[in-house]
């Protein structure tokens, strides 16, 4: 951590790639504090992120996004921390202005093909036609069938690895490995 001085980390990435994971290892190798968007989100709006995209939509999600993002910094106002946030935060650019105080934005990439693969892994299908575990922002007529997911994913995973390398500070290609060796690629970069 020699270079990193007291500049807070925000973990960013898609679905699956890690920023939990190495956030919270992060975390506990510097001894900093460390937040999770999701986890302050749901105890926000007491239910779970899911739940309240599907409720209440995409602007009531982003706007209780943000407010988490201000909580976060409010409440640890001169303090080094690590963030972990949600994979769509690329798109809500009130909640990353909010987080750009803490000067250091950190893409976790991987592979496009890798992350839709941990998502398509994780649909069941109970019944033909009907599709459990699909990510709640896939929209309803993009669900009728597995390759029609994927697709959806493809292209909306694309637009925002364009967005995320535009904003970060640093990026960090995360393999297909076991955690400990991207967590020695994270640190390295960090470094």
């Amino acid at each position: 951590m020699e270079n990193l001085g007291n500049k807070s980390i925000v973990l960013m990435g898609l679905k699956h790639c890690g920023k939990s994971t190495h956030g919270r290892l992060l975390a506990q190798k510097w001894s900093f504090s460390f937040f999770d968007t999701d986890e302050v989100m749901e105890q926000l709006c007491g239910m779970t992120v899911r739940a309240l995209y599907e409720k209440n939509g995409v602007v009531d999600f982003m706007r209780v996004e943000e407010e988490a993002c201000c909580k976060i910094m409010s409440e640890n106002e001169g303090k080094t921390f690590v963030i972990s946030t949600g994979g769509g935060i690329c798109d809500n650019a009130p909640a990353l202005n909010v987080l750009r105080a803490c000067q250091r934005f950190v893409f976790l990439k991987v592979d496009l093909k890798v992350c839709i693969a941990r998502i398509m892994d994780a649909i069941t299908q109970p019944f033909p036609g009907i599709f459990k575990n699909v990510p709640s922002y896939v929209p309803e007529e993009c669900t009728g069938s597995l390759e029609s997911i994927r697709k959806f994913l493809t292209e909306r995973f694309a637009e925002r690895y364009a967005r995320y390398e535009n904003i970060c500070d640093t990026i960090v290609e995360i393999k297909n490995a076991p955690v400990e060796e991207n967590f020695k690629l994270l640190l390295g970069a960090l470094s």
